[in-house]
Parts: C-alpha cells; structure tokens; sequence
C-alpha cells in the first residue's frame, strides 16, 4: 500500500466515523479534504462522489426528520432514500390526521383512525365521546325546545280561554236579568265555543306528554285508511258544514296499510282539522292514498291559504313554532303537526308539506305498507 493509499483509507475512516456520529457538515469538509489524495483516480472519484451523495441525502433526511418531529409536515422528505420510506408514510398519515381533525372541530364524527395502534384505539374513543357529547347536547336542545313549547301552551294557550270563559259567564251570574235574551244566548255560544276548543287543546297536550313520555304505545295491524278518513269526515262535517267547506275522499276501498290505528287516526284528525282551519268558504278538501314502493302515501289536499315559504320548515318543529289564525279567525298551537311528525315518524315513516301562498297546501305523510 503507498502512502497516498493509507492517507486516503485513513481519511475515509475518519469521514466514515463523522457520518456514524451525525456529524454531517465535518463529514463533508472532511471528505472535500480527503478528495485531494488520489491514489487511485476513478476507484477514489467514485467512492468520492458516493459518499457525497450519500452525506447529501442524509442531511436532506435530517433536516426532514427535524422538520417531522416538530410538527411541520408541509416539508418534503427525500425522493428516494429507502431508509425515510416509513418516516414519509408516518408524515402522509399524520397530514391526514390533521384533516381529520379539523372534520372534527367541524363537528363532522363520522372519522375513523387507522393506523399507529393504540394512538388510533384512543383517538378513535375521543371520536366516539364528542359524537355522544353531540347527540346528548341535541337531545338537551330538543327537550329545553319542547319544554319551552309546554310552558307556552300552559302560560298563554290554556290560560287566555279561561279568562273569556270567567268573563262571560260572571257577567251571566251577576247581570242575569239586565241582559238581554239574545245577547245571554250569544255569550253562553262563545263560552261552549271557547270551552270546547280549550279541551281539543288539552286533549293534544295531554297526547303530546303521552308520546313525549313513552306512555303512548302503538300497537300496528292493517288498517283502512279509507275507512278512518270516513270516520274524521263524520266527526269534523259540522266544522267544514259551517265554511261550506267540501270532504272528499279519492281512497279506494279495502286500501290497508299496517299502522296504529289510533295514532294514525289522530295524524288524519289534526290534518283534515286543520285544512278546514286555513281554507276559505266553498272550499275543497281532498284527501288520496296511493302505494310507493313498500309505503302508502297519503295526501291531504286543500285550496285555501297556503303556508308562506318561509314559515313551510317551522311546521313540524318546536324550535322555531308558527302560530297563525284560520281563515275564521280560529286559534292554533302549532302542537297538532307536531304531534303528527312524531307519530309518524314512530312508524318508521315521512311527513312534509307543499303549498304555495294563496293557492293551497298538501300534507303528505308515508307509513308501511306491511310488517317490515
């Protein structure tokens, strides 16, 4: 070996041993040092230029490895040092974890993390904590919702009627003789109506505490639906009587579907009533069942006042309530489509409007058609 041979193995040794210490920069100078002793010209140039792509690409792994470990993982790793492979893998899967994470901030909880073991059972268990947070936070706003409807109805709904009713019929008790004959009888017509309307509406709110607390069951068989339109056109003719309102039925005979009869009852009731609420005098109401799929679709049409598009989402919901007068003057607590959405929905079924202003409305509900 000459002495060029030992002095260039030498320093090779030494630039070697930088490397091993992650002393990249020494090794560099070290190794431009070393390149000066030739004793071999393209043996030494080759292993020169080797170790010099090598002491490159691992100072471009540093300085991404140092970039990773503080959380800055926009900086692009090596193209193609095998050696960083999974540190690039690790940096891809936590550039997806950050999005996940701000899904999540967003309250999207459908993300689910797979990879890094346990790292991902315990992210996945804090995913599955803020989804029941969430629902539990809904279900709060819903109940603070209903429990601010009930306060409504009882404060302003149940009480007004009976200041009417204590009014009328003081006056009837303490001016008996005084009063007229007709004007007697009108006052005892506005207590009967006044009382009757007062216990529709607490019939609703006694049926609404009853689905609100579980008490209400539902018990499905086949049901006719033409025959309990039938039934509610019996019980509400007076009322549509007086607007000369006119019911029509277009349901075929023997049309079943496989509900709770009484629930079901109670939907068509509040739906029928109040399209005679908001149709004028010589109006048309028209009630149709047809079959979708494996549900029966039923209609409930009018051509009275329509819904503004506006108020149309306010319907079914306790948050947002809408109140408006019939078309004589007739009070509403907005519980009936409420009551209805619920038992609907309790058969697994839909129900939403259509309308357009001044030209009508059609509450359309959907429940099985068989045992599904």
């Amino acid at each position: 070996m000459t002495g060029n041979q030992g002095d260039f193995i030498s320093g090779i040794n030494i630039v070697l041993k930088a490397m091993v210490e992650g002393n990249l920069e020494e090794a560099e100078r070290l190794l431009l040092e070393t390149s000066g002793i030739k004793p071999m010209e393209a043996e030494a140039d080759s292993l020169i230029q080797n170790l010099s792509a090598l002491i490159s690409q691992l100072k471009e792994a540093s300085a991404f490895a140092k970039s990773l470990s503080e959380g800055k993982l926009t900086f692009e790793g090596p193209g193609h040092f095998y050696l960083f492979s999974e540190y690039k893998q690790l940096q891809s899967n936590l550039r997806h974890l950050t999005w996940q994470a701000k899904q999540i901030a967003k309250g999207d909880y459908s993300q689910q993390v797979s990879f890094m073991g346990e790292f991902s059972v315990a992210f996945n268990q804090m995913i599955i904590g803020l989804r029941e947070a969430k629902k539990t936070q809904e279900q709060l706003k819903a109940l603070y919702a209903t429990r601010d409807m009930f306060y409504s109805i009882i404060s302003h709904d149940l009480r007004s009627p009976f200041f009417a009713i204590l009014g009328f019929s003081d006056m009837l008790d303490n001016e008996w003789d005084e009063i007229a004959e007709e004007e007697r009888k009108t006052y005892l017509s506005n207590i009967r109506k006044t009382a009757h309307s007062t216990f529709d509406l607490l019939e609703r709110l006694l049926e609404w505490s009853r689905l609100q607390t579980g008490s209400m069951k539902f018990n499905s068989s086949y049901i006719d639906i033409g025959q309990l339109v039938r039934d509610n056109f019996s019980l509400l003719a007076a009322s549509a009587e007086q607007k000369n309102i006119s019911l029509r039925s277009e349901i075929s005979d023997d049309t079943l579907a496989w509900a709770d009869k009484d629930g079901i009852l109670l939907v068509l009731r509040n739906l029928i009533n109040n399209a005679i609420k908001f149709t004028l005098g010589g109006g048309v109401i028209t009630i149709t069942a047809l079959p979708v799929e494996r549900m029966l679709k039923v209609t409930v049409a009018d051509n009275g006042v329509g819904i503004p598009a506006g108020n149309i989402k306010k319907l079914f919901s306790p948050d947002e309530q809408y109140r408006t007068e019939g078309t004589h003057n007739e009070k509403g607590s907005g519980l009936g489509l409420i009551l209805c959405r619920e038992i609907i929905e309790k058969h697994r079924g839909q129900i939403w409007v259509e309308s357009i202003e001044n030209e009508g409305s059609r509450f359309i509900f959907t429940i099985p058609l068989v045992n599904q």
